[in-house]
């Protein structure tokens, strides 16, 4: 299903919504002409305070869900953003270390970033997995192991620069872990059936005027279909077009060039 998120959001979006409400609003005239709506008049005093509970009950865990995967996104954007700066703190701190050093050492955190931007968020915007460990972060550890500081300051921000290699190793492992972050399959069934139990009461409503009940319930699917969408973009962060961009990384690279 992630091959949907590659479609352009108001698309995909207007395009869920669309089926959901043409769904539910040719449900509810099958249904009228199976049911009297003086049938649904009579049972009035039943199905509203039901109803009542059971969207009480429905938006509680859609809320519930949609503060979790907001979280989740905003997590994913806070694991790129620290990852970028460990690299620009990186690069900054390197010009304290040797010169046979440091060109290297500075080479390998550019490449490392370059890569980040053109190879891995293009492959978690298709949904590919990422490894924790790769051949650049390799190569910029490998970089920091042939440095050879002597002077006091040189020892000093070589310290401080291995700290934020273990920071940068962190990030990146938590960038990596964010974006396989999903919504477990049994909530989504609980989602989307809740949200059908809601719709099926709506159907019950005891009135005469056929159009005004038709807007009713097309209005509560399209809200609850696009609840769901907001649901299914946000859950993974690093896929599809609604996603964490490389932007962090970016401006690091420019600022270092200027």
């Amino acid at each position: 299903m992630l091959w949907l998120l590659q479609f352009p959001p108001f698309v995909l979006g207007f395009l869920w919504v669309s089926v959901v409400v043409g769904v539910s609003v040719g449900g509810l005239v099958v249904f009228r002409r199976a049911v009297s709506h003086t049938r649904l008049e009579n049972a009035n005093e039943m199905s509203a305070p039901v109803f009542q509970l059971a969207g009480v009950l429905y938006a509680v865990l859609v809320a519930f869900v949609v503060v979790v995967v907001w979280e989740q996104f905003s997590d994913a954007e806070d694991a790129s953003g620290m990852e970028a700066a460990a690299i620009s703190d990186l690069l900054r701190d390197s010009e304290a270390l040797p010169p046979e050093s440091r060109v290297i050492v500075q080479r390998s955190l550019t490449d490392y970033a370059q890569d980040v931007i053109d190879d891995e968020f293009p492959r978690m915007r298709r949904g590919e997995a990422i490894e924790e460990q790769s051949t650049q972060l390799v190569a910029v550890w490998e970089a920091y192991l042939s440095v050879e500081p002597e002077t006091r300051n040189e020892i000093a921000f070589f310290d401080h620069a291995i700290v934020r290699l273990n920071d940068l190793s962190a990030d990146r492992k938590l960038r990596v872990s964010t974006s396989e972050a999903a919504v477990p399959g049994e909530l989504w069934v609980l989602l989307v059936g809740g949200g059908g139990v809601v719709m099926a009461f709506t159907f019950l409503f005891g009135t005469r005027d056929v159009v005004v009940h038709a807007l009713a319930v097309g209005l509560t699917a399209a809200l609850l279909a696009f609840v769901l969408y907001l649901i299914f973009a946000l859950e993974h962060p690093f896929v599809g077009a609604l996603s964490v961009d490389p932007d962090a990384f970016v401006r690091v690279l420019q600022d270092w060039q200027r």
